[in-house]
């Protein structure tokens, strides 16, 4: 088993990289070559705000784990949304219109049945047709907290097997979007007041997945959960059990493994939500807002009254608009000049 410690995503990628072509092997899947360690990879960042990447050999996409942020925290899958800010997301669904191991109903509505999920725009769920076994997995983990502040029971799974081994007619399921990552393990530092995060992946890409979004996602859920809990924000703890590249992206990964004096900048957010209902409120506001600014309807900037919630907001507000906008986190500034061209 391979384990490593980094200080935030960007040592992550570069040790990363280089832990792949020094130990990485050659298979052949889904008639691409892919390098991947021999042995599971286990890995700590000790703090989990350094998740921007600003490594300019990465080729980071800084929309994409903002958009799949807000798409997981309000449980929808549709490719309507994502599509918008990934035009590449277009090639994953089974159906063309819903990515079916899509993370967001899993969080939010897990059902454990057959069908496969299929939730879009809030507003045209027919809320007869929802099932009364639909768990919000947000909640459960507010509630286990309350109950015990140092529970182990803190899960949320995404792993669904009514819906992901077989399918009605009982043969093994065939689909292009299996989920990667299975579980999300919440839990309070034994000896100082702060939230962990330990996340497993059955399989894990480099590039398309843990520096794209994985890495963002999971860190930024922490942050969040840490203040909806009252914590400060501990460590994250990632398990790929299978963690590779593909060949193609062989210069690209060459590249990043030869940056030096690599920093990780990290950067917390005064928040204004103390629980998850407040949480859920501004989140259904954003959802409102950044509807709003996908369909072309802009507006002035609104204040969320909330420093986390105002740059989330401004991610969406200069790719929709391109108009300049100015985030508390100075390196966002940088990151989101490429959508601000027309100022």
């Amino acid at each position: 088993m391979y384990t490593a410690e980094y200080t935030g995503i960007n040592s992550f990628i570069v040790g990363a990289s280089t832990l792949l072509l020094n130990d990485g092997v050659k298979r052949k899947t889904r008639d691409k070559v892919c390098i991947e360690l021999p042995e599971p990879f286990m890995f700590k960042i000790t703090n989990p705000t350094a998740r921007l990447v600003t490594i300019s050999e990465r080729k980071w996409n800084p929309i994409l784990p903002f958009a799949e942020s807000l798409w997981l925290a309000i449980g929808r899958n549709d490719l309507e949304f994502m599509g918008h800010y990934l035009k590449s997301m277009k090639n994953f669904p089974d159906d063309g219109e819903f990515l079916r191991g899509g993370y967001g109903p899993r969080f939010r509505k897990f059902n454990g049945i057959n069908d496969d999920y299929k939730i879009g725009n809030p507003y045209n769920i027919d809320i007869a047709k929802l099932t009364k076994s639909e768990v919000d997995q947000f909640s459960f983990i507010c509630k286990s907290f309350e109950k015990d502040k140092f529970t182990r029971q803190a899960i949320i799974n995404i792993g669904d097997p009514p819906k992901d081994c077989f399918d009605k007619e009982g043969n093994l399921k065939i689909t292009k979007d299996f989920p990667c990552t299975r579980l999300l393990h919440f839990q309070k530092q034994p000896k100082a007041n702060k939230l962990n995060l330990t996340v497993y992946m059955r399989s894990n890409d480099l590039l398309w997945g843990a520096s794209a979004v994985n890495i963002f996602n999971f860190t930024f859920m922490l942050e969040y959960f840490s203040q909806i809990l009252g914590l400060e924000i501990g460590e994250y703890y990632h398990i790929a059990n299978n963690f590779h590249y593909y060949e193609e992206f062989e210069d690209m990964v060459q590249s990043i493994s030869q940056v030096k004096n690599v920093t990780d900048s990290q950067f917390e957010y005064s928040k204004s939500f103390y629980n998850l209902s407040e949480f859920d409120e501004k989140i259904n506001l954003l959802k409102s807002e950044e509807d709003k600014l996908r369909q072309g309807n802009y507006a002035d900037l609104i204040d969320f009254e909330d420093d986390f919630f105002n740059d989330w907001y401004k991610t969406f507000y200069a790719f929709n608009t391109h108009k300049e906008v100015t985030f508390s986190n100075p390196i966002l500034n940088q990151l989101f000049l490429k959508y601000m061209p027309y100022e």
